[in-house]
């Protein structure tokens, strides 16, 4: 049977053109069933003699994602409005293309707009799938999100799959899911990058990457573990909730060769860190060094830590050893956790370790910025982008 398209288009002008982007969104369910259909039934619905009908088909492509699916998503040509279930996502999205963001997973601040493209604070926020948060389905179908990406900063679970194909089944709009794990950001880079279009650029990044993780673990390579300078990481509005190794948010300072005090604390029941611990256990770690979240952006409480009595006898207090992580536009540490890492991971190995991961950091922020985040930022708007950690680490510093 011979399913007829025709009566689908908005216009001629539409069919001469090629696939609109609310055409493909009407048949969005019948790419999205492609998932289960065997490529010979492709070829099946693609044999209709509906012109329309063998456009559509022109317009799509396979791709098999990292969860062993095979979905069918516009080509190339026709990609021009992409979604994304997570802040994680958007920023593989935005750093690639970002007039191909259909719309937005994160609530810019006024400071955070400030380091990013003109007209983002323009772009609809449809939410996003994590702690707890939800996306506004008809909203995507309504504004013609033609493709999803679901990326995870972790490798792929049964939750990330089970969260995205239900949107997709709901929406009929591909979700295509992606392995964005710290070691396999660069193959997701250039899996994104082919289905975008943008494969040079993502290779760029790839390459950008794959330096800078090489870089780290080769300067930092002859740091014993008893070495290991001891760190706590101080998040939310007391300083008084943290990431165990295990959790994904912990990562950043693994690499840089910390001994994490809250190494061994349970990861929180949500799976998203931030687990709780008292002001006392912070006091018997006794860290070299803290890194806090700011308490203008992300309201923490690097003040608190700094001039509150209560964390006086700590050594990191007691040696100015305290540092507000940098936050604009995106987290540098960790949330989300991509890209963003791998400036975090060189911030905090040029901090802990000076002597041996010697590079300017003012440098490579304004280096990060550009290819990653398409803006060209001054020496003083990088030195204060870092904040109180810049000066006194790092010898090649004026």
């Amino acid at each position: 049977m011979c399913i007829s398209m025709d009566d689908t288009l908005e216009s001629k002008a539409e069919a001469e053109q090629g696939l609109s982007r609310r055409a493909f969104i009407k048949f969005g369910g019948l790419a999205a069933l492609t998932v289960a259909l065997p490529l010979g039934g492709l070829s099946a619905l693609a044999g209709c003699r509906s012109e329309v009908g063998a456009r559509i088909f022109r317009d799509l492509r396979p791709v098999t994602d990292h969860a062993g699916r095979t979905v069918q998503i516009p080509t190339v040509k026709a990609l021009e409005r992409i979604y994304f279930t997570s802040p994680l996502a958007q920023i593989y999205v935005f750093s690639l293309a970002p007039e191909l963001q259909g719309g937005t997973a994160l609530q810019f601040t006024k400071q955070e707009l400030e380091f990013l493209p003109p007209d983002t604070d323009k772009l609809l926020y449809m939410g996003s799938i994590g702690s707890g948060g939800e996306i506004d389905r008809e909203m995507l179908m309504r504004e013609d999100i033609q493709l999803v990406f679901s990326i995870s900063g972790v490798p792929l679970t049964a939750a990330n799959i089970s969260d995205g194909e239900a949107l997709q089944e709901a929406t009929g709009i591909p979700v295509v899911f992606v392995d964005g794990s710290f070691t396999n950001v660069m193959n997701a880079y250039r899996f994104v990058g082919d289905i975008m279009g943008q494969t040079e650029r993502a290779e760029r990044i790839a390459n950008y990457c794959e330096t800078v993780y090489n870089d780290v673990v080769s300067a930092l390579a002859p740091v014993t573990d008893e070495q290991r300078i001891s760190l706590y990481y101080a998040e939310g509005p007391f300083g008084l909730a943290t990431e165990p190794n295990i959790s994904q948010h912990a990562l950043t300072f693994e690499v840089a060769k910390a001994r994490n005090v809250a190494a061994a604390v349970p990861l929180a029941g949500t799976g998203y860190g931030m687990t709780n611990v008292s002001l006392e256990s912070v006091i018997k770690w006794n860290p070299e060094v803290i890194v806090a979240w700011d308490d203008g952006i992300r309201g923490g409480a690097d003040e608190i830590i700094r001039t509150n009595p209560d964390w006086s006898d700590i050594r990191a207090v007691q040696t100015g050893r305290v540092y507000t992580m940098p936050n604009v536009p995106f987290a540098w540490c960790d949330r989300p956790p991509g890209v963003n890492r791998f400036l975090g991971v060189q911030w905090v190995a040029n901090m802990l370790y000076p002597q041996l991961y010697d590079v300017d950091m003012v440098e490579e922020t304004k280096k990060f910025y550009s290819l990653l985040y398409w803006i060209d930022i001054t020496d003083e708007q990088a030195r204060e982008i870092l904040g109180n950690s810049y000066p006194p680490y790092g010898t090649s510093k004026e």
